[in-house]
């Protein structure tokens, strides 16, 4: 009953008000970053794997990743899974937030749902991972991935992978009311 009161809380919670500033990054450059974790893909076999630090919920949201054709990648130390991170590669509509979606196009690829154990941080796992995600897409006209202005560890470590920013989207919602205003900065 609570999960479900919460749910509606945020879900009113965000057609009243908001603010955000969604920034847009493209692989540009490509850095060869490195980290003592050992990164594999995502299957069907390993999945459950992330139960080392993420909610039971999660394995149906991967399983179904995984059903829909997403790739997944996930990061290991001594054993444990410590971070992952799943890229969208087929063209469809893909979210920036939960109020913002923007078109994939072929041939583009975005990374998303990406988090690292809060042990594993400060180790440049986040940062190896988008590193090797490049390299695996590096045949794609164009690798994204979005990052909340407020996440500023996450910025850090996708400008260390060598994306750069393209866009800024900024989301205003007044009462239901949605105002989006892009700011292309490449």
């Amino acid at each position: 009953m609570i999960k479900l009161l919460k749910k509606i809380y945020h879900y009113i919670k965000i057609r009243i008000y908001v603010n955000e500033k969604i920034i847009l990054f493209q692989h540009l450059k490509h850095t060869n970053q490195k980290s003592p974790a050992t990164i594999v893909e995502a299957n069907k076999d390993n999945v459950k794997d992330i139960l080392a630090f993420q909610d039971k919920r999660y394995l149906k949201v991967f399983n179904h990743f995984l059903e829909i054709g997403d790739k997944g990648y996930f990061a290991y130390l001594n054993g444990k899974c410590v971070h992952r991170s799943w890229v969208k590669h087929k063209p469809q509509y893909v979210s920036l937030h939960s109020l913002l979606s923007i078109p994939l196009n072929y041939n583009e690829v975005f990374i998303h749902y990406c988090e690292t154990a809060p042990d594993a941080r400060g180790k440049n796992i986040y940062p190896h991972v988008l590193s090797r995600i490049a390299s695996d897409f590096k045949d794609r006209s164009r690798i994204l991935i979005s990052v909340n202005e407020k996440n500023i560890s996450s910025i850090k470590g996708v400008k260390k992978a060598g994306f750069v920013e393209i866009e800024r989207y900024r989301l205003i919602v007044i009462f239901g009311i949605k105002y989006i205003r892009v700011e292309k900065l490449y």
